[in-house]
């Protein structure tokens, strides 16, 4: 078993006020815009997880209700129309919570998403955040059970939920058009750092303590505008940089930074 020792005192879990808030990236996250909705979905549970409070566990009861309802399909129609009604009901109660703090956690990164990209871009595109769902935001809970009911035959046939938060999605819009279709790599990943530096904002401010931040391989794909402008956002913040590229780290970090080389060898 995992245990940990602080203050001199061992403990078997630390709480989240304990732990040091951290934002990763890496190139896989390139992926968050026009990956699958699941990884979409996973960056507001996170970050909610660690912002709002109740959150996490609220998520994990959906997703225990949600299994069990996706079994009970899967036992024949006759087992689950008698016990389906009350596990919908759960369900959408579940889901009205968790679609509300999404919704109101992506009107934040709406608001604050256009400034930020124009900063790391030197450019004044028009961006858009928006929460996407087949089920209306108002009364979420209540049209969620009416989705439920009005899908059920297609559910049994199906095997699974075919509606709620576990199927909504977070949309970006560039200039008014879907940003997973029509962005360029380099507008992509700034983006993506937009989104990021809104989550390391979120987190200092909720949780008092400036996050640590991880960076792989950041400056890849973009200019010396861009570099200078996501240089001058990591100023304040402790920062593990891992690049290919020692011309950035002498023209940006060189003065203020501790420079570990490692060189890898083949045999």
């Amino acid at each position: 078993k995992k245990s940990f020792v602080i203050d001199g005192k061992q403990i078997a879990r630390i709480s989240l006020p304990k732990m040091l808030p951290l934002v990763l990236f890496e190139p896989q996250d390139l992926q968050l815009l026009n990956g699958s909705p699941e990884l979409r979905r996973d960056f507001l549970d996170n970050l909610l997880a660690q912002t709002a409070s109740g959150y996490d566990k609220t998520l994990k009861d959906y997703r225990r209700t949600l299994s069990q309802r996706n079994s009970l399909l899967k036992k024949g129609a006759n087992i689950a129309r008698t016990q389906l009604f009350a596990w919908d009901i759960r369900l959408s109660e579940l889901g009205g919570q968790l679609a509300q703090s999404r919704h109101q956690l992506v009107k934040t990164i709406d608001a604050q998403m256009e400034g930020i990209y124009k900063k790391l871009s030197g450019r004044k595109n028009t961006i858009n955040a928006s929460y996407v769902s087949s089920i209306s935001l108002e009364h979420y809970a209540s049209q969620m059970l009416s989705k439920l009911e009005a899908s059920r035959d297609l559910d049994l046939i199906r095997g699974f939920t075919a509606h709620g938060p576990h199927r909504d999605d977070l949309e970006i819009l560039l200039d008014n058009y879907p940003a997973a279709q029509t962005a360029s790599r380099g507008e992509v990943r700034t983006l993506v750092l937009a989104l990021k530096i809104q989550e390391l904002k979120l987190l200092e401010a909720e949780r008092g303590k400036k996050p640590l931040l991880l960076l792989d391989d950041v400056f890849s794909e973009l200019d010396g505008k861009r570099r200078q402008a996501l240089t001058d956002f990591l100023k304040n913040y402790q920062t593990f940089i891992t690049t290919t590229d020692a011309d950035v780290v002498v023209q940006h970090f060189m003065d203020k930074a501790t420079i570990i080389p490692v060189s890898v060898t083949k045999s």
